[in-house]
């Protein structure tokens, strides 16, 4: 349906007579001079423009090419289901897949339920067609090199796929160019939760680091290295983290890179009776989104672990000679200061809702081209290209899925070696050295800010990209 914008029956027909020098008067028509032409008010359904080489700025002028432009001065509304769509596949791109393939796309207004997208529209504000035209002052020369569709604006809801779910579906490739934030700010904004697991202290996980007893430093010292036991790490929840928005400005561009930094809580290891309880995470208020509590500190039990003697030096040596085993040891302190670069690579079939409000064009052109209006760093490339200037705003990107963290354990246990061997641990334990009882030992405060740590995922479900169907009843795609 179109609506026109403050257009009249009589205004219409006015504004189409007045492209005349004639109108109609009783059954004959009748002459207008031009200040009685000049009288004639209305607004033109359709326009027509044309954008010379000279004036299409560097890029295109370099190329003289200049644009021809017909534009509707109306509101075009519309609700559409597309099974499949695809542009630009095979042919010059041979093996490479489409420039556009997405399954199962709908375009409605933008609702949260069934009822309300059925019943509601997508609107194209003043949409339009453009031609390129290389060499348009030449009669012999004059070449087509691009087309598009567009509009000064689109406003509406725009979902990809038939579910949101940890399998990729609806976004296959996309070339473009479009920027996902999570709001005005600029960037993506989210929570991640790990599930709950145990860093084993032996293997590619075993610490090294050097144990001074009794206070007497370096004569009574020894190194060792752990190699049997671990730390039990709980699930930690509401993780915030920041990263800059998602930009999309390519070809058959299939997954997008979410770099972030998470602060991990300190970890605090230790035991007795007044511990707090081991495998605990303790929440405070977030700073960042009211309701959601933030982890603050990880609880967890300083031992058993069984570390073995690898080199002793003058007391030490009769006490604990070379290749002895603790077998109990009970460590106490803090791992402060983590902080875990996380690198997301997330397919775009786990990308489904996309709120559009912005101008928008759908174009092919022969080669790379700035098309009038776009962004500067928008340059279509050869083939199919689908442009929105405007970022779209999706919200927080919250995972679904909690996020294994082991991968960061042989990472924790190298800088926590290099911090023990360069910072003994502490024990005034004889009968632990003995092995008369347990060891319990002091391994101080080990930060860990000048030890990023990196932790790689791909393709984790997100939350906020459920939506319901364009559909009525109990259809996924209709």
């Amino acid at each position: 349906m179109v609506k026109f914008n403050q257009v009249t029956l009589a205004a219409s027909i006015g504004a189409l007579l007045s492209l005349s020098t004639v109108t109609f008067a009783g059954q004959g028509l009748t002459s207008l001079s031009d200040e009685e032409m000049a009288k004639q008010t209305g607004q033109v359904l359709f326009n027509a423009s044309y954008l010379a080489p000279s004036d299409s700025g560097n890029f295109e002028s370099a190329n003289n090419v200049g644009f021809y432009k017909l534009g509707l001065e109306a509101e075009l509304q519309i609700n559409a289901n597309i099974k499949k769509l695809q542009l630009g596949c095979g042919g010059v791109n041979g093996a490479n897949g489409c420039d556009i393939d997405i399954d199962n796309l709908s375009l409605s207004g933008n609702s949260a339920t069934r009822e309300g997208r059925v019943g509601s529209d997508a609107v194209l504000t003043n949409p339009f067609i453009e031609f390129a035209i290389k060499n348009p002052d030449s009669a012999s020369l004059r070449e087509v090199v691009g087309f598009r569709v567009s509009s000064e604006k689109m406003q509406g809801l725009l979902t990809a796929g038939t579910a949101n779910s940890s399998t990729a579906n609806g976004i296959n490739s996309i070339s473009g160019y479009m920027k996902v934030q999570s709001d005005p700010s600029g960037i993506i904004k989210g929570y991640a939760k790990t599930m709950a697991t145990r860093d084993n202290l032996y293997g590619p996980n075993e610490v090294q680091g050097t144990l001074q007893a009794l206070g007497l430093g370096g004569v009574a010292e020894a190194d060792f290295k752990t190699t049997n036991g671990g730390f039990n790490v709980p699930a930690i929840n509401n993780n915030y983290f920041e990263t800059p928005a998602i930009k999309v400005n390519g070809t058959r561009i299939k997954s997008v890179t979410l770099s972030a930094p998470v602060k991990v809580p300190n970890i605090y290891v230790g035991n007795g009776a007044d511990y707090p309880v081991a495998g605990t995470v303790q929440y405070n208020a977030t700073p960042h989104q009211a309701g959601i509590p933030e982890p603050s500190a990880i609880y967890t039990q300083g031992g058993p672990v069984e570390a073995t003697v690898t080199q002793c030096r003058v007391i030490a040596c009769l006490i604990a000679p070379n290749g002895t085993k603790l077998p109990n040891v009970y460590m106490n302190g803090t791992i402060s200061n983590i902080t875990a670069n996380l690198n997301l690579q997330q397919s775009l079939g786990l990308i489904h809702s996309l709120p559009i409000d912005s101008p928008f064009y759908l174009s092919l052109q022969k080669n790379a081209m700035h098309w009038p209006g776009a962004k500067a760093d928008d340059i279509a490339q050869k083939g199919w290209w689908l442009s929105l200037a405007d970022p779209v705003n999706i919200g927080n990107v919250n995972l679904t899925d909690a996020i294994d963290i082991s991968p960061l354990f042989p990472q924790i246990s190298t800088f926590v070696s290099q911090y023990l061997q360069a910072n003994p641990a502490k024990t005034n334990d004889l009968a632990g050295l003995l092995n008369i009882g347990d060891l319990t030992a002091n391994i101080g405060t080990i930060d860990l800010k000048d030890a990023p740590l990196t932790l790689n995922l791909s393709n984790l479900q997100l939350t906020n990209q459920d939506f319901v169907p364009n559909c009525y009843g109990g259809l996924t795609f209709c």
